[in-house]
């Protein structure tokens, strides 16, 4: 349900492919066959890092000044905050089979990984990193 709402979403305000950017203050969405961009999320403070959860209908960002990672359900007016004291978080990806979200802290050096409700947090690397900007998942090979 939440896939197919998230594409309707996508479409009304731009002609698939869109790209999904942050600007730092809102998230926007790039229709890149007319040139035009619609506002998806305005008014944050410092979003860096995002990505999505399609079938869910969840975005996630997030924020270098506030230190944590945030999400939205589109259709929702209401954010939650799903992941707190951390560092600077430049990179962050969702695992849309299992359902968990990683994300790079710069502050720190580590990589992290948790749950969509930022649940069971668990530091995958924090050695031999110099901070890590972006992370990328391959779920075809876990």
């Amino acid at each position: 349900f939440y896939c197919f709402e998230f594409f309707l979403f996508l479409a009304i305000i731009c002609t698939p492919p869109c790209l999904l950017v942050s600007n730092t203050t809102d998230i926007v969405a790039v229709d890149h066959g007319k040139a035009k961009v619609n506002s998806v999320i305005l008014g944050l403070t410092r979003a860096v890092a995002i990505d999505v959860h399609f079938s869910l209908g969840f975005i996630f960002w997030s924020d270098v000044t506030e230190l944590n990672i945030k999400r939205l359900r589109i259709g929702e007016e209401n954010t939650t905050t799903v992941i707190t004291n951390i560092g600077v978080c430049d990179g962050l990806a969702v695992q849309w089979r299992t359902s968990q979200l990683y994300w790079t802290d710069t502050t720190y050096n580590r990589i992290s990984v948790s749950d969509l409700d930022g649940n069971n947090q668990l530091t995958l690397i924090s050695s031999a990193l110099e901070e890590p900007r972006a992370i990328a998942l391959d779920p075809d090979n876990e």
